[in-house]
């Protein structure tokens, strides 16, 4: 399968708005993500060498630093996911086109189905986990990051909880399926736990932002 994440973005776009399938909302929910840690990223490197900023403390300093590094990371891990959530759909289409005529077809079939629909739970539960880690490293950028790039710092954190919401979604779409009622119920739980973190975090670092501007 080719990497959706190495294609030029105007042919991604092409890709996401054609009748294909994919890359379908996951797998763009990751996108989203991934355009904030990088965007985070550049209110790092565009304020670390200003003055105003190293008159901070070591403390400080450090503290964003280990922000940004954790946001490379994160970039790394949600552009990864771009392709990791198509490869889960299509586990799912594959186990649904399996044979059924007999029993033991039926029986693998199944089994292939309930698989595929866990892996297709869990990629954009990871999507949306990454997504809030982005956010909880976007306050000391909303903080410290230089005035003149501040907004791009809340349209991060917008992106981070775009992306969240988008892949929550997705989760809830494949909780009814799901056969693991525990698993359905813990992915469940973590969305609502999820959503409601996100919101209030995002709602600090819009309010930080705004007051800096």
């Amino acid at each position: 399968m080719k990497e959706f994440k190495h294609l030029p973005i105007s042919d991604y776009l092409e890709q996401a708005a054609s009748d294909s399938p994919t890359p379908g909302g996951g797998s763009v929910a990751s996108l989203v993500g991934a355009l904030g840690a990088a965007l985070g990223q550049m209110v790092y490197n565009l304020t670390h060498t200003k003055k105003s900023y190293l008159e901070n403390d070591e403390m400080t300093k450090a503290a964003v630093r280990s922000d940004f590094n954790a946001l490379v990371r994160l970039q790394t891990d949600l552009a990864d996911l771009i392709d990791k959530d198509i490869l889960a759909f299509n586990s799912f289409m594959d186990a649904l086109s399996l044979p059924k005529s007999t029993d033991e077809e039926k029986a693998i079939r199944r089994k292939a189905m309930a698989d595929a629909t866990v892996l297709a739970t869990q990629s954009p539960l990871e999507t949306a986990t990454k997504s809030f880690e982005v956010l909880q490293h976007l306050g000391s950028l909303s903080r410290y990051g230089h005035k003149n790039c501040i907004s791009d710092a809340g349209v991060a954190a917008y992106l981070a909880h775009a992306a969240l919401k988008s892949a929550v979604m997705n989760v809830r779409i494949n909780i009814p399926g799901l056969d693991d009622k525990e698993f359905a119920e813990s992915a469940e739980r973590a969305c609502v736990a999820l959503l409601e973190d996100a919101d209030k975090l995002t709602k600090e670092i819009e309010v930080i932002v705004y007051s800096r501007l």
